[in-house]
């Protein structure tokens, strides 16, 4: 599937909305931090990211998110913990979406 300027804001717009919507299901106050997309002469990728301060949600919201962004394709979702020194720990998850050229 090759990504237009238009659907590739499309595409863009519907992932932050639908996974900030996760979020708000799970009573989550933070929302995604943004999505970047990357287009290279192989294709185009969609790169984004989420906080979770609550351990206990981090499970359900991570297999949220993975299966929701398995219907775009080829996705990779990886998830780290972080300590910061200034504010509560919390999980870092983020994920790539790569779109392929046809």
């Amino acid at each position: 599937m090759e990504i237009t300027n238009e659907n590739k804001n499309e595409i863009k717009e519907q992932i932050n909305t639908d996974i900030n919507n996760i979020l708000e299901k799970h009573e989550l106050p933070y929302r995604i931090d943004g999505i970047s997309v990357m287009k290279t002469s192989k294709g185009t990728s969609f790169l984004g990211n989420v906080r979770i301060h609550d351990p206990n949600k981090v499970k359900a919201v991570r297999a949220e998110i993975e299966s929701y962004l398995d219907k775009f394709g080829k996705v990779v979702i990886n998830s780290r913990d972080v300590v910061p020194c200034c504010e509560l720990p919390y999980t870092y998850i983020t994920f790539h979406i790569n779109f392929m050229n046809d």
